[in-house]
């Protein structure tokens, strides 16, 4: 645990010259004063199609958000509810800790809690699950666990392998597991949305890319590679909370307009 959590802590510093980017982006924009501009038109009349209406209700939702508050996290990966990290939970909560008792607290969303409040609307069993299920499974969780707001972030990588001129040295035994002979590189993509649970209200968004790279032999070069993909993985969710913390700062500040 801790060997990992330096490796984690390293490769940030060490990336640092190279990192993707990193965004944010807030909102607390009231839907009666957006469909207001709209009051001349006819697009919401009684014969305005299916999807101007479906509009005019997704448009039509007021912000409510405030401080302190119970804001869960929710980490997907491969479309499901999973565990965080130990190193991720760690930092979640120095993010807390920084942004002072006047924030709230972040608390985990259970997946066996989202499980067990969760009911498919389509009982198919062959039918991939959608996003929309997958946010409505987690606002029926987060609802359960009282909480007021919850930030869902999703990590993924892209992973390649280069072969060097020295991969000539896998032609012996020994060169194979010593001289290093290919370059491993690998990119995390983490997204952030934080939703309101009452009536899934978009609040804000953050984002953050990680680059890392590693040389490796010929022998090992594929355990190498997933344990440089799971070490980036983290560190790029690491690479996200503060942008996460500027976009919670600038909601505290002004909930109303922020």
């Amino acid at each position: 645990m801790k060997n990992r959590t330096i490796q984690v802590t390293l490769l940030i510093l060490l990336s640092i010259a190279f990192i993707g980017c990193q965004s944010h982006s807030v909102q607390i924009t009231s839907g009666k004063e957006y469909l207001s501009n709209y009051a001349d038109y006819d697009a919401f009349e009684m014969n305005a199609s299916n999807l101007n209406e479906e509009v005019r209700l997704i448009a039509d939702i007021e912000p409510s958000i405030k401080f302190p508050s119970r804001i869960g996290l929710v980490k997907l990966f491969n479309g499901r509810i999973t565990n965080l990290s130990p190193e991720e939970v760690e930092a979640w909560e120095d993010a807390k800790s920084t942004m002072g008792s006047k924030f709230g607290v972040f608390i985990p969303v259970s997946p066996l809690i989202a499980e067990m409040v969760y009911t498919p609307r389509n009982t198919s069993t062959k039918s991939k699950i959608k996003s929309s299920e997958i946010f409505r499974k987690i606002r029926l969780g987060a609802a359960r666990q009282h909480l007021d707001q919850v930030l869902v972030y999703e990590v993924f990588s892209e992973t390649k392998t280069t072969k060097l001129a020295s991969s000539v040295a896998n032609w012996t035994i020994v060169g194979g597991y010593f001289v290093p002979s290919r370059e491993i590189e690998t990119t995390g993509f983490a997204n952030a949305l934080l939703i309101d649970v009452r009536n899934g209200y978009p609040y804000g968004t953050a984002s953050a890319t990680l680059n890392a790279s590693e040389f490796s032999a010929s022998q090992n070069y594929r355990d190498k590679s997933r344990n440089l993909t799971d070490i980036n993985q983290i560190a790029t969710v690491i690479k996200l909370i503060p942008e996460v913390q500027l976009m919670m700062e600038k909601l505290m500040k002004n909930p109303k307009q922020a």
